[in-house]
């Protein structure tokens, strides 16, 4: 292995004789200090534009270069997969693909999962658990507050009104956040139903030990617990890896700080960057004082600020500073736009979101028109429905689009059918993807069955609800000769792709045989697609198995990308927890649309802000709430999207939107100077 990536180096010019020449080159003085720190801890404070990722990917060539680390001793974390797959595609450009490939470059959920998939065991799962997303976690808590199991949730239930599933899900992530225990949360907590949402939380635990499944928050909570109480699981991840570089630090929640501190260790080699003017996740438990807390971990470390911004012009930079400065607890930090003047900041009105529609397309088209390339041009809003208007408009005008924050391709319903079919085959105790798998299309087994499947499982096969399925005491329990019948042909559909799996077929073909199996998702598709008695109805199956191919071709994308693919790893992917890039690496030829909270880490020539209105940005939460740092954080959400901006930037209001008057401006403008007080 050492010859290998001695070679690789070599061939990636990180030799030391070239590293001061060739990776200092172009770097400010603040990146060349903060590149060629030492051992011990390190905290930057970047600002937007300064060049963040850059100077990580720079660090990290220079420890290779320096022989202060070898490629494998390195674990770069970030806190969203697009972030950990830019991080991942700019070291292998600099570094090479395979010096690179050496380097683990993820987010911090995928490094905890492959952590609690060597100690399932400990955990009461097997090596095959399956992850579940937020909406799964919430139909989990939907079915044990039904009738039918409420009364498995405790006496507590009865004295006090059940909150909604969603409303417990939220509270139990946010406690799991902190590092809270059912006990801890209902000592601590203010909420008028902390009994009950406790007794929830605990069947909860105990539903997925069954389920063999893990929440997505899970991953985090239970490999921090893991390491701090086994000293020799940390000291073995200590010594693999060396060197710990943390990106986006201000979006990391209390539990992923603690995480970062264990794997780093007392004064240990730690490099976190991150912006507390650019938190936006409070609602996910991300801390505005995350950076400090790191500072109170690590007494010791040395402390370096970026403050040349690169990206936009002096007049965005200006805008976008006055409005955050406007946040009491900030500490004051300099922003220096180093492209200088030259750039535009602008509020605009308008009567109505039709007029705002019309004004924004026409100066996209003006743009374009002009030369602007289309993956230089972005509009944002705070929320997605703000932009329907205006995407109907763009649509009418023949501008191509792409809408972030709509659904993706893993979060529409007939995807998620899909991977339950394909969660079955590597996990078949997760009795919710059978639900799911059985219920799509309708096969007449309702709920009573659904059970009895789930018990005659656990009871003869070890809880493999493939094999329960194809049990005769299974079919025994089921009236209807149609039912049983198509219960069968499931099972045998399952258990031929579970032993093309088994016998080494192609993720490719163990895909497409689960999807086309006889009475499965594509039959019923093509049924609906030919004999479907409205035109709506059959553009929607047409739709849907589109979709379904998409899928198919993700998994040929994944395995083709992916050394050692695994039906296991493609569902992870899928649940969001790898930075694998499966697209095709062109240039999109589209604008973009999309919510400001996708936009983070993206910039464009031209970006329009639309709806600065007062209750939409801000929001009515935060103008409502007696927390001010609600308030702060629409602040913080308007100062991330102003500096996406290189060149122009429009902030749009309206006077009636859908039909109402609104607010009036947003305070924003104002405070960023953009729009006089009496407007």
């Amino acid at each position: 292995m050492a010859q290998a990536f001695e070679a690789a180096r070599a061939a990636a010019g990180t030799a030391p004789a070239a590293t001061a020449a060739g990776l200092l080159a172009g770097l400010t003085g603040e990146q060349q200090q903060a590149v060629r720190h030492g051992t011990g801890p390190l905290l930057i404070m970047a600002g937007p534009g300064t060049g963040k990722t850059h100077t990580l990917i720079h660090r990290i060539a220079w420890l290779l270069g320096e022989r202060l680390a070898e490629p494998w001793e390195i674990l770069a974390v970030t806190f969203s997969v697009r972030a950990a797959g830019e991080l991942r595609l700019r070291l292998s450009e600099m570094l090479g693909v395979e010096l690179a490939g050496g380097v683990r470059a993820a987010t911090f959920h995928s490094v905890c999962a492959q952590l609690l998939r060597e100690h399932a065991d400990l955990f009461g799962r097997t090596p095959e658990w399956t992850v579940y997303d937020q909406t799964e976690v919430r139909k989990t808590i939907e079915w044990l507050l039904s009738e039918h199991q409420r009364g498995q949730v405790g006496a507590s239930a009865a004295a006090t009104t059940l909150p909604a599933a969603a409303e417990i899900e939220r509270e139990v992530s946010l406690a799991k956040n902190r590092l809270l225990a059912p006990g801890d949360y209902e000592h601590s907590s203010a909420h008028p139903a902390d009994a009950v949402i406790g007794e929830v939380w605990r069947e909860l635990e105990a539903e997925m030990r069954r389920l063999n499944a893990f929440a997505f928050d899970d991953l985090l909570v239970l490999a921090v617990s893991l390491l701090a109480e086994r000293p020799y699981a940390l000291r073995s991840l200590r010594e693999r890896w060396r060197w710990l570089l943390v990106d986006e630090v201000q979006d990391t929640s209390p539990v992923q700080l603690e995480l970062a501190s264990l794997l780093a260790g007392p004064g240990g080699n730690l490099t976190a960057v991150g912006d507390p003017d650019q938190v936006l996740y409070s609602f996910r438990g991300a801390d505005a004082r995350g950076m400090r807390r790191l500072a109170d971990r690590f007494p010791g470390h040395a402390r370096i600020a970026l403050s040349r911004n690169r990206r936009s012009r002096a007049e965005i930079v200006t805008a976008a500073v006055r409005c955050v400065q406007q946040n009491p607890a900030r500490d004051p930090r300099a922003l220096i736009a180093v492209r200088g003047p030259g750039g535009q900041a602008s509020a605009v009105a308008f009567s109505s979101e039709r007029d705002e529609a019309e004004w924004v397309t026409g100066t996209v088209a003006g743009a374009l028109q002009a030369g602007v390339p289309p993956g230089e041009v972005m509009i944002l809003a705070r929320t997605g429905f703000t932009t329907e208007p205006l995407q109907r408009e763009l649509a009418r005008a023949g501008i191509a689009h792409r809408v972030l924050g709509a659904l993706g391709l893993y979060e529409r319903s007939e995807v998620r059918d899909a991977l339950a079919y394909l969660t079955l085959l590597v996990n078949p105790r997760d009795a919710r993807a059978l639900v799911r798998a059985v219920s799509t299309p309708r096969r007449g087994i309702g709920e009573r069955t659904q059970s009895q499947i789930v018990a005659v499982a656990r009871e003869r096969h070890n809880g493999d609800l493939i094999r329960a399925c194809g049990d005769e005491h299974t079919a025994a329990q089921i009236r209807s000769t149609q039912a049983r019948e198509k219960l069968a042909r499931f099972a045998a559909g399952l258990q031929a792709a579970r032993e093309d799996l088994e016998a080494g077929r192609s993720l490719s073909h163990v895909t497409i045989a689960a999807v086309t199996m006889p009475g499965g998702l594509v039959r019923w598709q093509e049924w609906l697609r030919d004999r479907a008695d409205s035109a709506t109805k059959r553009r929607d199956a047409e739709r849907v198995l589109e979709d379904l191919r998409s899928l198919c071709r993700h998994v040929q994308a994944y395995e083709q990308h992916e050394e050692a693919a695994t039906l296991t790893g493609f569902l992870e992917h899928a649940a969001g927890l790898h930075a694998e890039e499966l697209a095709d690496g062109e240039p999109d030829r589209r604008i973009t649309v999309s919510t400001i909270h996708r936009s983070k880490g993206m910039e464009a020539a031209v970006v329009i802000v639309i709806g600065c209105e007062e209750r939409l940005l801000p929001n009515w939460r935060a103008l409502e709430s007696a927390d001010r740092e609600q308030l702060e954080e629409e602040r913080r959400l308007f100062y991330v999207a102003s500096t996406r901006a290189k060149d122009r930037l429009h902030l749009t209001h309206v006077a009636t939107r859908n039909g109402r008057q609104t607010a009036g401006p947003s305070r924003f403008l104002t405070e960023a100077g953009v729009l006089e007080a009496d407007q």
